[in-house]
């Protein structure tokens, strides 16, 4: 498995379990509300930022680990057939995310608050990052 495979598990499952996490939070805040104040946001916020810098230090520890492992490889400059595979998934992340900015377009039409239709839109992009990656495992397993 080259480095460029391995980052992409790598982000691919660390944004699927982490961000995971803070989508099905946010999907228990809005079915069954558990803090009845408005500030309950903040709290999310706070979630969010700490989600946010241990996805970060994680990818970094995470990518050092697979460089030590393989550190020819991880130096290496991208090859066509990276740049190709790297190009080729960002089409259905792309359409993944056009598709979710009209949907939530939408959510703005509903009687909801600015909670859910900021997180409806972050759960878009989302999507399309996982898409990205997701394309990219599967094209370099597909070349195979």
């Amino acid at each position: 498995m080259s480095f460029r495979e391995k980052s992409a598990w790598i982000t691919f499952i660390l944004l699927l379990v982490v961000f995971g996490f803070y989508f099905a939070s946010v999907a228990d805040q809005l079915i069954r509300p558990l803090h009845p104040h408005p500030d309950f946001f903040v709290l999310f916020v706070v979630l969010f930022v700490v989600l946010l810098v241990a996805i970060v230090l994680m990818e970094i520890v995470l990518h050092i680990i697979a460089a030590i492992r393989s550190p020819a490889d991880a130096n290496a400059p991208q090859d066509e057939r990276e740049r190709l595979i790297a190009l080729r998934a960002k089409r259905p992340a792309f359409f993944v995310l056009m598709a979710g900015v009209f949907l939530s377009m939408a959510v703005v039409h509903l009687p909801v608050g600015r909670f859910t239709i900021v997180h409806a839109m972050l759960f878009v992009m989302w999507l399309g990052e996982l898409t990205n990656y997701g394309a990219q495992i599967y094209f370099y397993r597909r070349e195979k």
